[in-house]
This record gives C-alpha cells, sequence and structure tokens, in this order.
C-alpha cells in the first residue's frame, strides 16, 4: 500500500524479518500492529452472546524514528508500534470458541488467544447458559448473562488487563424469578453488552467493534455476539457491528447467522428456548496485521 507493506496473517504461521531500518523517520524499525483473539462460543436454551476477542491495536505516533503512516487507526489504538529487530517472530491467530451443542442449557467456549511480538490478545468470554446458576465469562470482551428468570451479571471485559483496553463486558440478564426472560448480549471492543431491561423478554445485543484502515481499507472488527429472546414475538436479535452474530429462537431462519464473523473475532450469538434443537453460534476467529514502511 504505497511505501507500506501490510502482512495479514488469518492463521498460524511465523514473521521474518531478515534486516531492519537504521531507526530513522526515512529508515524506521518499528511496525504497527493489530492483533484480534478469537471470539467466545454463544450460550444455549436461553443463552447469552459471547464476547468478542481482545483488540489490540498500535499506531506509532510521528518521532524522529518514525513517521506516521497515512492510514486511520481504530479509536482505541496505542500510539506506539513494536521496534523490530531482525529475527522470526512466531506469529498466534486463535480459533473461535464453540457454541455450545443443542440441547444442552449450558455455556458456550471461551475464544483463544493470538499473539505477535510483546502483544497477546485474549480470546472472548463465553456466552452464560440459561438454566441457574449459571457462570459467566471474563475475556478480552466478557460474555453476556442468560436468561431464565436468573438475574446475573455479564462477564468481565479487559481480562487480562492491558493498555488501552483490550475490551469491554458483557451484557447483564433479567429477572428475579418467575418465567424466563432474555439473555445479555456479549461485549464489544467499541462498548459493553446491552442489558436486558426490567423484565424484557427480547434479548439484548452485543457490544459493537471497530474500524480501522490500518490493512489499507476501513474494516470494523471485535462486535459482541446478541443475547437469546425468550417467546416467539422476536425470533432473532441483530447482530452487532464488527463480526457478532445474532441471538435466535430455534425457530429463527437465519441460524448461520448467529456465528461470529471469522477474521474479526466476533462473538457468537446466544440460542433460545425450547425446541432445544439448535446449538449456540460459534466465535469468529481472530487475525494479526503487521504494518510497515519499507522504502
Amino acid at each position: 500500500c504505497g511505501d507500506y507493506k501490510i502482512h495479514t496473517f488469518t492463521g498460524p504461521g511465523t514473521f521474518t524479518v531478515t534486516a531492519v531500518g537504521a531507526g530513522t523517520a526515512s529508515s524506521p524499525n518499528i511496525a504497527d500492529y493489530l492483533v484480534v483473539g478469537s471470539g467466545g462460543g454463544g450460550g444455549g436454551y436461553l443463552g447469552a452472546g459471547a464476547g468478542a476477542g481482545g483488540f489490540r491495536e498500535g499506531k506509532a505516533a510521528a518521532s524522529p524514528t518514525h513517521s506516521a503512516p497515512p492510514y486511520t487507526a481504530s479509536p482505541v489504538a496505542a500510539t506506539t508500534g513494536i521496534t523490530l529487530s531482525a529475527q522470526p517472530y512466531t506469529i498466534t491467530v486463535g480459533a473461535g470458541g464453540a457454541g455450545v451443542p443443542a440441547p444442552e442449557s449450558l455455556p458456550g467456549s471461551n475464544g483463544n488467544v493470538s499473539t505477535f511480538s510483546t502483544i497477546t490478545s485474549a480470546g472472548g468470554g463465553f456466552g452464560a447458559g440459561g438454566a441457574p446458576p449459571q457462570a459467566v465469562g471474563p475475556g478480552g470482551s466478557g460474555g453476556g448473562a442468560g436468561g431464565y428468570g436468573n438475574p446475573a451479571t455479564g462477564g468481565t471485559g479487559d481480562t487480562p488487563p492491558t493498555t488501552p483496553n483490550q475490551g469491554n463486558n458483557g451484557g447483564n440478564s433479567s429477572g428475579p424469578g418467575g418465567p424466563p426472560y432474555g439473555s445479555g448480549g456479549g461485549g464489544g471492543i467499541g462498548a459493553a453488552g446491552a442489558n436486558i431491561p426490567g423484565s424484557g423478554q427480547a434479548g439484548s445485543a452485543g457490544g459493537p467493534g471497530v474500524a480501522t484502515s490500518i490493512t489499507g481499507s476501513s474494516v470494523t472488527r471485535g462486535g459482541g455476539g446478541s443475547g437469546s429472546p425468550y417467546g416467539s414475538a422476536t425470533d432473532v436479535i441483530a447482530a452487532s457491528p464488527g463480526g457478532g452474530g445474532k441471538g435466535a429462537n430455534p425457530s429463527s431462519p437465519n441460524l448461520p447467522e448467529m456465528n461470529g464473523t471469522d477474521n474479526t473475532g466476533g462473538g457468537g450469538g446466544g440460542t433460545g428456548e425450547s425446541p432445544k434443537t439448535i446449538a449456540g453460534g460459534n466465535g469468529g476467529s481472530g487475525i494479526v496485521v503487521i504494518r510497515y514502511k519499507y522504502q
């Protein structure tokens, strides 16, 4: 892209540096980066949406050793890059967490880490299952809390903590008592997952992702999965921007859209109530992008 080379890893590999610049603005030795962990898997039977994978971007500010590259970074990007040396760098790209298989009232699975050099982005937290007592999933962004009249707080995002934050909390579920209610959305890098207000029956949306143009075009990644609704009045809860999956009842005609989008780190959507015939959405895989000036 102009004077810059961009290496995009959608699976594991090795980034080998054979020579570096002199450490000046015209001959830099700094790489800008994007490292996104994979999304978690959605929960089952009034299950919650899963959290997005941790989102970490670095765009170095202009300095005597680095000219700021001409692209628009995300609003959560750090203002430092990675100083490279001549060596191989092992790249890890996390595979998406699995949604809970039908017909279980259980949580999904956590996402997996992605790594480059000193940067590790956590997998997204799993979406909780509806049946109490329920666990909630911490992670890069936290998974939402499940429904079933079981009020609970969503999973904690930015786990483990980074600077800047790599994600946000999952949404809370409603209740208390009585018949089942909707479930919370998974957190995204742009915001926490939405809570269920009061005794609402509709599931809530996952937190949105954010856009960056590090690859040469603007792409939004890091969205949380949406929680499942209760009852048949609302069959589908819309997916969040950034690759999060929809939350859906078994009667939904859009079941493939419950999965998080690969290479965005989007969280999987939660699956609804009876008949318990479909699984929670799988999380989207992560991505690693490395960008540097070569001429």
